[in-house]
């Protein structure tokens, strides 16, 4: 691989973000990628290119790409700068590579290509002759980065979800939700709340998703109101992923944890066990576990709720962790540090911000 480092003699640089965020209707599992380039906007001089889903060959599915050559067109290339061109490619699964091919020649000028895909478990469906025109490949579970550096000639590191702590973060005291869950959760659980907390003689309020459908009518509003939510929950549901068939055994910290300590949420469920978690979420009460037994579950909720010591020095404590490890910012400069890229004086004083307000404890 070509060193890159010589970028650092550079003050600034063209930042070129390929997205499919504007292909997939609303769907409800880009929020994350919406997030992420939500902060890159507002850190970054930044071009965002967003091809279109070439629909006249979905039947073709996986090989598509090799016949048409992408699964995706752009109708109006970018000009490039004179200072450094770094095209940074931001998806979900593997697929989303085959949004490169449709940049057509564009691709081999820029001077660095960097991708990062928030939910791939199966690293052999990557496409080789499309990842060779990556020079590095940021993946959010460790485990996954180690095959991709053994299966193919490309930098793959270990780059953690994130969250926009900045903006969306709080730390309310008043909470009128007791829990939250929502998307994937414990089926049996559920049952037991909604059983025992949400019939109309009960005092306590279990907040859960009642919706199957994956597309929503904006990605900003869903943001703001699901932050919203846990702003005002104490406790919101997290269980690690493995067992769920599309994970394929893997155990990463994903966003719903990330959502939660932003929000000063206590989080209980499972922790993720992946390979580097442990050291993200090292502190106390970073997710208490629920116990084995159903029977345990009535008394367990009950005294946690009525805990408000602990549950306030949860939330303290979650949200001014969130602001010192999980921000995008933090993730971002990672990636710039690990590439040779220089650093955006905005990127700098957003993360001193983040700093000032864990000291200062403040809520948005």
């Amino acid at each position: 691989m070509r060193e890159e480092h010589w970028l650092l003699h550079f003050l600034d640089m063209n930042l070129f973000v390929l997205s499919e965020l504007q292909s997939v209707e609303n769907h409800v599992g880009w929020l994350a990628s919406y997030d992420l380039e939500e902060v890159l906007a507002d850190i970054c001089d930044v071009t965002f290119i967003y091809p279109e889903s070439n629909d006249k060959i979905q039947f073709l599915k996986r090989y598509r790409h090799r016949i048409f050559k992408s699964w995706y067109k752009t109708k109006d290339l970018p000009q490039l700068g004179k200072e450094p061109n770094i095209l940074l490619v931001i998806g979900i699964s593997y697929n989303s590579l085959l949004m490169m091919p449709s940049l057509g020649s564009l691709v081999k000028k820029f001077d660095i290509r960097l991708a990062y895909l928030f939910d791939i478990y199966e690293p052999r469906y990557l496409d080789r002759e499309v990842i060779l025109d990556l020079d590095y490949l940021f993946l959010p579970v460790a485990e996954i980065a180690d095959q991709v550096n053994e299966m193919f000639p490309v930098n793959a590191a270990f780059l953690p979800h994130g969250i926009n702590a900045l903006k969306y973060g709080s730390n309310f005291s008043h909470r009128c939700i007791d829990i939250i869950g929502y998307g994937r959760s414990n089926p049996d659980l559920h049952k037991y709340l909604l059983a025992r907390f949400n019939h109309s003689e009960s005092e306590r309020f279990y907040f859960h998703s009642t919706f199957t459908e994956p597309q929503i009518t904006s990605y900003k509003e869903r943001k703001m109101l699901l932050a919203k939510l846990l702003g005002k929950s104490k406790i919101s549901l997290c269980f690690e992923p493995s067992k769920e068939e599309r994970f394929k055994g893997y155990s990463p910290i994903l966003t719903r944890w990330l959502e939660g300590f932003s929000a000063g949420c206590t989080i209980v469920g499972r922790k993720p066990f992946g390979k580097g978690v442990a050291d993200l979420i090292n502190w106390q009460d970073s997710t208490i576990e629920l116990p084995d037994s159903s029977s345990d579950w009535l008394p367990f909720f009950e005294d946690l709720l009525d805990d408000n010591e602990r549950l306030l020095a949860n939330s303290e404590r979650n949200y001014r962790e969130c602001l010192l490890r999980h921000d995008w910012r933090y993730r971002i400069r990672d990636m710039f540090q690990t590439v040779g890229l220089p650093i955006p004086a905005k990127l700098e004083e957003e993360i001193v911000q983040l700093k000032r307000k864990a000291e200062l404890g403040l809520t948005c």
